[in-house]
């Protein structure tokens, strides 16, 4: 068994999976909605508060504050526990793993950093080219922050928000502008006339 990772157990993390040889691993809304309900199991007994978090087919983002350490564990359970019940859904016990290694966490210690990871997240899906605006992608907590839906249990766009604005209007609309911006800035806008080919490589959004 590997070693746990050594995080600061009150830490903002980073952190991301993508399925082994880059193939989808979810497959359906049947396998998105599977994903987030483990999460909110996970999420209640570590005490996470997920800032943000997206799925899309072949990987996924969190930003996590920890409250009291447990990641290691939680992502064993999150990513073990969804990759036994879609091997069994999908007959692919045995053909080996489902995600590509351990999971990857990078602590936020830098404002910069912050930033960027906060304007990635919700821009992956236009980035892999699934969607042209981030609310129009359903596996994200995009649309919750701005206030199209409620958000899940794990889930504290409140938190995000405080960054933005001291009242919730004005730090929606703040918001909504931040991660607009990041779309013009990558030539991802659905006004621009570039599209998301020409601008995979470094500097891009999707990874």
């Amino acid at each position: 068994m590997a070693p746990l990772r050594e995080i600061d157990p009150r830490s903002l993390v980073h952190v991301m999976s993508r399925g082994n040889f880059r193939q989808e691993t979810f497959l359906d809304d049947i396998h998105y909605r599977r994903y987030v309900r483990l999460l909110e199991r996970v999420a209640a007994r570590w005490l996470w508060a997920v800032l943000d978090w997206c799925l899309i087919p072949n990987h996924f983002h969190l930003l996590i504050q920890l409250n009291r350490g447990g990641l290691s564990e939680g992502m064993r359970e999150l990513n073990g526990g969804f990759s036994r019940w879609s091997n069994a859904r999908t007959g692919r016990t045995g053909t080996g793993h489902l995600w590509k290694n351990r999971f990857k966490a990078v602590e936020i210690v830098e404002e910069g950093h912050f930033w960027e990871v906060i304007r990635y997240i919700p821009n992956n899906p236009v980035g892999a080219g699934l969607v042209a605006r981030p609310q129009d992608w359903p596996w994200s907590g995009y649309r919750a922050t701005v206030g199209l839906e409620r958000p899940h249990p794990f889930h504290r766009p409140v938190e995000l928000l405080r960054y933005f604005g001291a009242t919730p209007q004005i730090a929606v609309v703040r918001y909504e502008q931040f991660v607009r911006d990041g779309l013009v800035r990558a030539g991802l806008a659905p006004w621009s006339d570039q599209g998301y080919e020409s601008r995979t490589g470094p500097g891009s959004i999707a990874t």
